[in-house]
């Protein structure tokens, strides 16, 4: 089985506006990476979906099942990170236990992110917790590539480069997915 259609969830939006860190607010960079990933994906061989196109409430049993019935071969919900703690920084990825595809998915993913943001890799990790991976009929990954309560963490992805960059290895990461399954 060959990984081509792609699922894009832009975590949180419109009522839930996810971490906010001053007047930055985590729903609306998941956004901008999926538009960036969405159209990196475009001009390639994958058939994107984009989940949330807009500043937009929709609760994650309508996002599931949008691509459910889209017949996503894989399911990428993207977020970044919050914690009390301004010091926490670094990447880390989530995939359902049961899920071989999620986790060679997450491994990759995990790895080139690192690789291209020279942060801390906080691992990747299997979760029953989250909704997205517990009921998504496709592999699923949650990546939370930087933390945007640390200061350094958020510099890097105000940056120009950050989403252009990020959504390049992010479709990097799928060819190399397919190689191996």
């Amino acid at each position: 089985m060959k990984i081509k259609k792609i699922a894009i969830d832009p975590g949180h939006g419109g009522r839930d506006p996810g971490v906010i860190s001053g007047h930055y607010r985590e729903k609306d960079i998941n956004l901008k990476l999926s538009a960036e990933l969405f159209s990196r994906l475009l001009s390639t061989d994958y058939k994107p979906l984009l989940l949330r196109e807009g500043d937009l409430t929709i609760n994650l049993a309508d996002r599931i099942q949008k691509a459910r019935d889209w017949k996503a071969d894989l399911y990428i919900s993207l977020h970044h990170n919050g914690h009390n703690n301004v010091e926490a920084r670094g990447t880390e990825s989530y995939f359902y236990p049961d899920s071989k595809i999620g986790q060679k998915t997450a491994r990759i993913m995990q790895q080139e992110m690192i690789n291209l943001l020279s942060l801390p890799d906080r691992g990747i990790k299997s979760s029953k917790r989250f909704y997205v991976l517990r009921c998504t009929p496709m592999p699923a990954v949650l990546l939370e590539p930087l933390f945007l309560t640390n200061s350094i963490d958020r510099n890097t992805m105000l940056g120009e480069y950050y989403l252009p960059k990020l959504a390049d290895v992010l479709v990097n990461s799928l060819d190399q997915l397919n190689k191996i399954i």
